[in-house]
C-alpha cells in the first residue's frame, strides 16, 4: 500500500515535516506521482512493487552545493600494481549559514589541516566557504608533490644509470603521464572554483577576493606540480632515447665484429679459391699426368666440353641471381660513387681540422 492510502504513515510522515522546520510548501504545490503494481502468482506468494516520483528535497532557495573528486595513481615499486589515490568532497551551505563538507576517502593530514585551522580562518570560512576548498586542495597538492618526487627519484636513477628494464623504463613514464593528467585536471577543476566563487556572490567582495586568491595561491601549486611533470616527462624521454641509442651502437659494434670475422672468411676463401679452382681442372679426367714417362703430359681432346658446359651454367647462375636480386646489382654504381663522395668528404673534414 503508498504512503497516501494508509493514513497512519502519512501521519507521521507530516508531523515529521513539521518538525523539521522546512519552508511551508503551497498544497497546489504539493505533488507526488505513485506508481504501484500488486503482482500475484499462483498460490500464497505475491510481489508488490511501489515507485514514487517526487522531488528529492524541498525548495532550496538561497542553498548552494559543489563537490569535486580526485583521483590519482599512486606510485609504488611494482609494476602490477592498481592502487590509486581516491577521494571526493561535498560542501553545502544552506540559507540559513549552515556549512557542511563531507569528505569521502580522505587522509588522516586534512583531518589534522582542518583541526589545526585558526579562529580566524573558521570566520573566513563562514563568510565564505570556499575557503574549506583551499585547504582540501592544500593536502590534495601534497599527495600528488609526495608522488611526483618518488618518480622524480626513479628518473635520477635512470639518468644514473642506464642499464635498466626497458621494462622499469616505460613504467616510470606511464606513471608521469598519470600524474600529470591529475594535475591538469585538479587545475580545471580549480578554475571552475574561481569561477564559481566569483558568480555565487555569497560572500561579500573583500572576503571573496580573499578567496579567490587563495585558490590562485593553490592554482599556482598545481601549475608549478605541472612544469615538473612536463620536465620529468622530457628527462623521461631523453633517458628512453639515450638507452635506444646505446643499444643500437652496442649492436652496431656487434655487427662490425661479424662482420670482420665474415671479412676474414671471405679473404680465406680468394686466397685457397684459385688453388682450389686449378687443382680441381687439373684433377678432373681431361688431363692425364700418368705415362710410362714422368714427363709425359696429356689432355683429352673432348676438354672444350668443360667451357662449353661451366661457362653458360655460370651465366645461368648469375642471371637468375640478378632477376630476384636486381636491386643489388644495379646499386653497386651508386655504392661506388657514395663511397667517392664519402671519401672526398672525409678529406674536406679533415682540411677543416687543420685550420
Amino acid at each position: 500500500m503508498s504512503l497516501m492510502h494508509d493514513a497512519s504513515q502519512y501521519g507521521a510522515f507530516k508531523d515529521l515535516v513539521d518538525d523539521s522546520g522546512a519552508p511551508t510548501v503551497p498544497a497546489r504545490e504539493y505533488k507526488m506521482e505513485v506508481l504501484e503494481l500488486d503482482i500475484s502468482s499462483s498460490g500464497s506468494l505475491s510481489c508488490t512493487m511501489l515507485s514514487a516520483f517526487a522531488p528529492l528535497d524541498y525548495p532550496s532557495a538561497g542553498t548552494s552545493s559543489s563537490w569535486f573528486h580526485f583521483l590519482c595513481k599512486a606510485i609504488e615499486a611494482k609494476h602490477d600494481s592498481f592502487l590509486w589515490l581516491k577521494s571526493a568532497y561535498f560542501l553545502r551551505r544552506d540559507q540559513r549559514g549552515k556549512i557542511i563538507l563531507i569528505c569521502f576517502g580522505t587522509s588522516a593530514m586534512l583531518i589534522q589541516r582542518l583541526k589545526m585551522l585558526p579562529q580566524t580562518a573558521w570566520k573566513s570560512v563562514l563568510a565564505s566557504p570556499f575557503n574549506l576548498f583551499a585547504v582540501v586542495l592544500g593536502e590534495l597538492h601534497r599527495q600528488v608533490d609526495e608522488q611526483l618526487w618518488t618518480l622524480n627519484r626513479s628518473v635520477g636513477d635512470f639518468e644514473r644509470n642506464f642499464d635498466q628494464n626497458w621494462v622499469d623504463l616505460h613504467y616510470v613514464a606511464k606513471n608521469i603521464i598519470h600524474v600529470k593528467e591529475a594535475s591538469d585536471a585538479i587545475l580545471h577543476t580549480i578554475s571552475h572554483m574561481i569561477r564559481e566563487q566569483s558568480d555565487s556572490g555569497v560572500a561579500s567582495r573583500d572576503e571573496a577576493r580573499k578567496t579567490n586568491s587563495a585558490l590562485h595561491y593553490q592554482e599556482s601549486l598545481f601549475e608549478s606540480v605541472g612544469l615538473r611533470a612536463v620536465s620529468m616527462e622530457k628527462r623521461m624521454q631523453n633517458v628512453i632515447n639515450l638507452s635506444f641509442n646505446l643499444v643500437a651502437q652496442q649492436d652496431s659494434r656487434t655487427i662490425k665484429v661479424e662482420s670482420s670475422s665474415m671479412h676474414t672468411i671471405a679473404l680465406t676463401t680468394l686466397i685457397f679459391l684459385p688453388v682450389s679452382t686449378v687443382a680441381s681442372i687439373f684433377g678432373s679426367a681431361f688431363f692425364d699426368f700418368g705415362g710410362d714417362n714422368q714427363n709425359d703430359f696429356t689432355w683429352s681432346r673432348d676438354f672444350w666440353i668443360f667451357w662449353i658446359v661451366s661457362v653458360p651454367l655460370t651465366l645461368a647462375v648469375l642471371t637468375i641471381w640478378i632477376y630476384f636480386h636486381p636491386s643489388n646489382f644495379w646499386r653497386w654504381p651508386g655504392l661506388k660513387r657514395t663511397r667517392k663522395y664519402d671519401r672526398e668528404a672525409y678529406k674536406m673534414l679533415e682540411s677543416l681540422h687543420r685550420f
